[in-house]
């Protein structure tokens, strides 16, 4: 991607020519931002949660305890170092030049590391720490590229369409997860190629991903314009930057924008809060039905891909119920629905639903893998709260846009981007201390809807006009 491009307008959407910026959510740019999730967010379902890392804690580091701690440690690494990069990123996204060539060889590196953890095997010299440095990066770049992304939601399409297109990204992309998921379960179920399903298989999905990004992201180079204030680079926006003058520690940063953006920050620590809700009830969720209903990995095969399947669905909620509502409206409704479908969940044990108050052992269901009125009720909660979970992360990130100065867009995302990295402890941290402190699973999961509730008040107290920031700013745009 030359520089010598940025002049072309079917390429280049500014923030000085707002007319340009038009288009349907399945128009040309909508579909090309969307593309992006489709072709990128699979490496996190497949090689940061379900397939590659349990492959690499089993059988590289082959030591069950050791192997939790250390996957959990490469992600708090690759956390800390976002927590650092991430604002400051955020803060030269919005006067630099173009993003494009950023995104590229930020996914370039991904691409690079998706392909290298395919040769991490328990014979290769130094195989943990080489299989770390390359988890790291990967999730770095993976972060990276997200923040450039959002970054350039608002060249996606007229104001209108943008919540749309936000779901129709997030819809796309657990599409992609869910088809690969699929394809590694019916891959794992037989030796093929002379493939061993317990290793080269969980293995060489890391590569795929990295083949798969490779395939489909050139489709979001073609069709989404750029994004960036005319004559801006980024050799001028780092000069500025690295100017003592423009410098502000971290904590007078946030202590300054809370006294120029009070709405926007009170939003962003909501978000933080809820958010940190939502990744400990996707990502220990599995681990809690396991532990309490006790099912099985085909079970929690089933669990995955029909979670993965009706989270298409909830990303296309959320562009509706943005356009309907409102995006705080819409993240009300979510976040309350979500709160009552956790709240059931919790009250499901093998023996009773409802807190005691059902008798949940009966068979209802004879020959199918899931029999008892219990996991039945538990698999078929899993449908709504997939669709109002991921409908709350499609509207969380429309709400930043709409309620954020359009100048300031790029530096709140990337406050949006560290604050998810900086707390990604915290739900899975709270779940660990208090099932540890009680040594019941169901009372320590319920930190997950404390947080939950805790945004939720938070967000009530955001002011959301009608009007996005950005068309008042702009009216024409």
């Amino acid at each position: 991607m030359a520089e010598g491009t940025a002049g072309h307008a079917e390429d280049t959407t500014n923030a000085e020519n707002t007319p340009e910026v038009t288009g349907g959510a399945f128009g040309k740019k909508g579909i090309g931002w969307a593309i992006f999730e489709w072709a990128r967010n699979p490496y996190y379902n497949t090689v940061v949660i379900y397939v590659f890392t349990p492959y690499f804690a089993s059988q590289v580091i082959k030591d069950g305890e050791l192997g939790q701690t250390l996957v959990g440690a490469t992600i708090a690494i690759a956390g800390v170092i976002m927590a650092i990069v991430a604002p400051i990123l955020g803060g030269v996204v919005d006067t630099a030049g173009r993003k494009k060539p950023f995104v590229f060889w930020t996914l370039g590196v991904l691409v690079v590391c998706s392909l290298l953890l395919g040769l991490v095997t328990p014979s290769l010299p130094g195989a943990i720490p080489i299989g770390m440095f390359l988890l790291v990066v990967g999730y770095c770049a993976y972060t990276v590229s997200e923040l450039l992304h959002n970054a350039m939601l608002p060249g996606a399409g007229k104001p209108s369409a943008l919540p749309m297109v936000s779901g129709l990204g997030l819809s796309l992309g657990n599409a992609a997860g869910m088809i690969i998921l699929i394809a590694v379960a019916a891959l794992g179920s037989a030796s093929v190629f002379g493939l061993d399903p317990e290793t080269d298989i969980p293995r060489l999905s890391a590569p795929a991903i990295g083949i798969w990004l490779a395939l489909f992201i050139p489709i979001f180079f073609l069709l989404m314009p750029d994004v960036y204030k005319p004559g801006a680079t980024w050799s001028k926006a780092l000069s500025d930057f690295r100017d003592p003058q423009n410098r502000v520690p971290p904590y007078k940063w946030v202590k300054s924008r809370f006294e120029q953006y009070p709405n926007v920050m009170r939003y962003l620590v909501g978000r933080m809060i809820y958010a940190d809700g939502i990744a400990a009830m996707l990502t220990i969720g599995a681990v809690y039905v396991s532990g309490v209903l006790e099912w099985s990995s085909q079970q929690l095969a089933v669990y995955g891909i029909l979670a993965s399947f009706f989270a298409v669905a909830g990303g296309f909620l959320g562009g509706f119920l943005d356009g309907l509502l409102g995006p705080k409206r819409a993240l009300i409704f979510e976040l309350s629905t979500a709160i009552l479908i956790g709240i059931f969940q919790l009250s499901i044990t093998q023996e009773a639903l409802l807190f005691g108050l059902i008798p949940g052992d009966q068979i209802v269901w004879e020959g199918g893998i899931f029999q008892t009125l219990s996991d039945v009720s538990y698999l078929v909660a899993v449908i709504p709260a997939a669709i109002f979970l991921v409908a709350t992360i499609s509207s969380s990130r429309y709400m930043l846009l709409h309620v954020s100065p359009p100048e300031k867009v790029g530096e709140f995302f990337g406050f949006y981007a560290m604050a998810g990295s900086v707390t990604v402890w915290l739900g899975p941290g709270s779940v660990a201390l208090v099932t540890w402190l009680t040594d019941d699973l169901r009372i320590g999961f319920t930190p997950v809807l404390v947080l939950l509730l805790t945004g939720l008040v938070i967000l009530s107290t955001v002011r959301a006009d009608k009007t996005p920031e950005h068309m008042k700013a702009n009216p024409t745009y």
